[in-house]
């Protein structure tokens, strides 16, 4: 397996990797207006510190995902036959290094590992008088391995009520910062901070009791695979192999003469291929000499055979090309006219957006002329509110505009008098 492929599949089981996009889809679904829940907004992602929490959580929960995935993998293959079943009478322990190759390297998990460490033992010792003993050993190490493994959801049940704790204290500080003399009439600044302490803390709580009960029955399943695992190895393993450390001398030289006697027979095996292999080479050498003396005449006749195919192929091809020659003549030209076209496609539509530029920069002068009139008379109103006279200027207008409204209606009256008097002298 290449190192890209390890590295990929390492990524592919990170729990970090996971409960990192866990995590990002989670706060992106909220900014994004989907999850609107404001109990869920306001304890999962009200405060920094809140997120560092679910993002903990996350980590977490991916990672016992992941190994849940893994045990449940695992125990559905425990019950495969993974080695030959056992000959009666046992088999000799030099057979074990052909049993270890037999299992599968696809094959992960404590079954294998368990097979392959018992069976490394055999092939080493050359014998399996403490195979039994190991088998407790390798027992006891998986148990180790697997209550080691948790060690990434340990830190996180630990780091989320310490996360907790930080939010408590930044919030009660900012409380206490809010308490001042001139401001003890406004307290909201004091309740949004003891808020963030509690919330905080409560989800840090609730958050590590989650995962603290998921990681415990996670456990209970792995230690129920364990025990089917121990089960299977000592029945794949116990009994399989001959022991000699019980029997008497005369087993052992049996077992002694066994021994020399299938030395011997590979020996002679392995000087049978060696013969073989020297048959071959000879069988080889008289082959070649028989294709070189009649290799003239073959190559006289392919050659001729291939000067015929090859100048019709060349015809023909000679053919072919000139007719996609043509072809690609008139698509060319067509390219070009469509080409042209879309040119001056573009410029019309240059030439509108140009237009609406022009509008649009119109618009947005007319908005500046607006703002500062706005700008202008916020400015005046605060000049009179800030002076402390702006009653009293609205009561000078309204006397200022009943006076000139009185002196228009009186010289709308002398000017009617004087129209009268003109018509009576008429």
């Amino acid at each position: 397996m290449s190192k890209l492929n390890v590295l990929s599949a390492l990524l592919l089981r990170s729990p970090l990797l996971w409960g990192g996009a866990l995590s990002f889809t989670f706060f992106a679904l909220i900014h994004g207006g989907v999850i609107t829940d404001a109990n869920v907004i306001r304890y999962l992602a009200g405060h920094w510190v809140e997120y560092v929490e679910t993002a903990l959580f996350c980590v977490g929960l991916a990672f016992l995902a992941l190994h849940l995935g893994s045990l449940v993998r695992q125990s559905r293959r425990v019950g495969d036959e993974m080695l030959e079943a056992a000959t009666e009478g046992g088999v000799d322990p030099a057979e074990a290094a052909a049993l270890s190759a037999s299992i599968p390297e696809s094959a992960v998990g404590y079954l294998p590992r368990r097979l392959r460490e018992a069976l490394d033992l055999v092939i080493r010792t050359g014998s399996a008088d403490d195979l039994e003993n190991h088998l407790k050993y390798l027992s006891d190490l998986d148990a180790s391995r697997a209550s080691q493994g948790y060690g990434l959801v340990r830190f996180v049940i630990w780091a989320i009520p310490i996360m907790g704790f930080l939010g408590t204290v930044i919030g009660i500080t900012e409380a206490i910062a809010c308490l001042s003399p001139t401001q003890l009439d406004n307290i909201s600044g004091v309740v949004a901070g003891l808020g963030t302490a509690f919330d905080t803390t409560a989800t840090a709580l609730a958050l590590s009791m989650v995962l603290m009960f998921l990681q415990f029955l996670i456990d209970r399943y792995e230690q129920s695979l364990l025990g089917k695992v121990d089960e299977a190895a000592w029945e794949s393993l116990a009994g399989r192999f001959q022991a000699l450390g019980g029997g008497d001398g005369a087993a052992l030289a049996v077992a002694r003469l066994g021994e020399t006697l299938g030395r011997g027979s590979a020996r002679l095996i392995e000087a049978q291929e060696h013969a073989w292999a020297a048959l071959e080479r000879t069988a080889a050498t008289g082959v070649r000499q028989l294709l070189d003396e009649s290799g003239g005449t073959i190559r006289a006749s392919l050659t001729a055979a291939l000067d015929e195919s090859l100048a019709t192929w060349s015809d023909s091809f000679a053919r072919t090309q000139d007719q996609l020659a043509a072809r690609r003549e008139d698509r060319w030209t067509d390219a070009a006219s469509s080409l042209a076209d879309a040119v001056r496609s573009l410029e019309a539509r240059h030439e509108a957006i140009e237009r609406q530029t022009v509008a649009i920069e119109g618009i947005v002068g007319a908005t500046r002329d607006i703002a500062a009139l706005e700008r202008s008379l916020d400015a005046n109103l605060s000049t009179l509110a800030a002076t402390g006279r702006f009653e009293e200027t609205l009561t000078t207008l309204a006397a200022a505009v009943q006076l000139l409204a009185a002196r228009a209606a009186d010289q709308r009256r002398g000017d009617i008098d004087a129209v009268r008097r003109t018509g009576k002298a008429a």
